[in-house]
């Protein structure tokens, strides 16, 4: 009987034990106190990288002017708190607790709390000096070259004096050295092109001496892709000019893209990245749906990526050239009434269909080539339609752009942005403005036809329809 009441006591203290041991903790508290704001959110975005995006709204209690949040993050490092268009940069790990308080009003009273403060308290000297010497990118960018490399070659050293006298961790500080080097070699590459643009000189070559920014340039450092926004941008950049240069008249740029980025990066977590950041906009325009996806699924290492651009590539498959178009159904109609797409069938004409925004400038530069483009082919076998896609509460505002500028054609309003209408979403729109060419018979002639400021392209399209 003894034993068996010692036996019981045994597991009784053993499930005790079992029951205060704590979990494990896989969490964050970010917590904050902002003077003077009068918003209702706050945005966390996570820098891009290895397909890593974060985007976060955090409530702001206007009353106790304060803010709370348990966050789960997958990847350690840069992070960025929106405060109505201010930005915060902040280093973030995953289970270190993280306060800051500041005043929106005077954002130089500003402190952090935490096992990372004097990272994030280092971020704020480094703005400090960045802007002092800095100043503003048209200044920096307008000097003549041997000013520029000077107030260059000052900004480098003095950032790098600051962070080495910091006491940063000894991993931190490694990355930030280099960041600091890619940044400074960042500048050197924009500095012909931004100084031509910022002083009208369009004959403005720099000389033979100038740093060659790109003189043993490692294409393949996976752990300067994570760490360096600047190595980040310098790279794509450099990539997209080899990929123009190869670009021979008349073949797919995106595919050509894909290829360079095949045979220029071998370091998996830089390519497969790149690969994916292309492809989420670049399939939507390639001009071989078909052999994009082939290269992609070819090229690409990561299956999270590949399931993702699947999806991608199976709905615009719905939307390929020869496939029935989608039907939109009860468009607002500027003349009056309302419009649906099966109104615009049947009267043995193309359309030639513009989706656009009022918000978009680019969308509004196409509008007087549109314009004239309707004259020359009025009367013809084509109609001109324009779609808005600005949201509900931006009808008046459509109404008064289309007045202002004097558009011309049938012109509708869709009550919803692009990610938020079905009808677009058959045609993955992301970027805008879109033009799109449907047959007589509502099947589409082109996803992403040529627009009006393309000239000779859209017009050729034309005569080989008939038009």
């Amino acid at each position: 009987m003894k034993k068996l009441v010692l036996l019981v006591l045994l597991g009784v203290t053993i499930i005790s034990c079992k029951k205060e041991e704590k979990p494990v903790k896989d969490y964050l508290v970010l917590t904050g106190k902002i003077d003077n704001f009068k918003k209702r959110n706050i945005t966390l975005i996570g820098f891009r990288s290895s397909g890593f995006e974060f985007d976060k709204k955090i409530k702001f209690d206007k009353k106790t002017g304060s803010f709370v949040d348990t966050l789960k993050i997958e990847k350690e490092g840069y992070y960025k708190l929106l405060c109505n268009k201010k930005l915060i940069n902040l280093y973030l790990t995953k289970t270190d607790d993280t306060g800051i308080v500041f005043d929106f009003n005077n954002p130089d009273l500003i402190n952090f709390e935490g096992k990372n403060a004097n990272i994030n308290n280092y971020f704020v000297k480094k703005h400090k000096i960045w802007s002092e010497i800095f100043v503003s990118a048209n200044k920096f960018f307008a000097l003549e070259e041997e000013d520029f490399l000077n107030k260059a070659e000052e900004l480098k050293e003095s950032l790098t004096e600051l962070v080495i006298s910091e006491k940063l961790p000894a991993d931190f500080l490694k990355h930030e050295i280099k960041d600091i080097d890619y940044e400074n070699l960042r500048y050197l590459s924009n500095y012909q092109d931004f100084h031509t643009t910022l002083t009208g000189d369009k004959d403005f070559k720099v000389s033979e001496d100038f740093p060659d920014p790109f003189e043993n340039f490692n294409f393949s450092s996976g752990e300067d892709y994570l760490n360096s926004y600047a190595y980040r941008v310098m790279l794509e950049n450099k990539l997209n000019e080899i990929a123009k240069e190869k670009n021979k008249e008349g073949e797919d740029l995106y595919l050509t893209y894909l290829e360079t980025v095949q045979t220029e990066v071998t370091d998996s977590i830089a390519k497969n990245d790149l690969l994916y950041s292309s492809a989420q906009n670049s399939i939507t325009y390639t001009s071989d749906l078909k052999e994009f996806y082939r290269k992609f699924m070819a090229y690409s290492t990561n299956e999270t990526h590949k399931k993702e651009i699947t999806k991608d590539y199976d709905l615009l498959k719905t939307t390929a050239k020869g496939q029935p178009a989608p039907k939109f159904k009860d468009f607002v109609n500027y003349n009056g009434g309302t419009t649906s797409m099966d109104d615009l069938l049947g009267n043995d004409k193309y359309l030639y269909i513009d989706v656009w925004a009022t918000w978009c400038a680019f969308c509004k530069r196409e509008i007087p080539l549109l314009k004239r483009l309707e004259q020359e082919y009025h009367g013809k076998n084509i109609e001109f339609v324009s779609i808005s896609v600005d949201d509900a509460e931006s009808k008046e505002k459509w109404k008064e752009t289309i007045q202002d500028r004097e558009m011309t054609g049938i012109q509708l309003f869709s009550g919803k942005k692009q990610n938020e209408l079905e009808w677009a979403q058959n045609f993955l729109i992301k970027g805008l403005p879109r033009f799109i060419i449907i047959d007589p018979d509502g099947n589409i002639v082109s996803p992403n036809a040529p627009a009006p400021s393309e000239g000779e392209r859209l017009i050729n399209m034309f005569d080989e329809l008939g038009i």
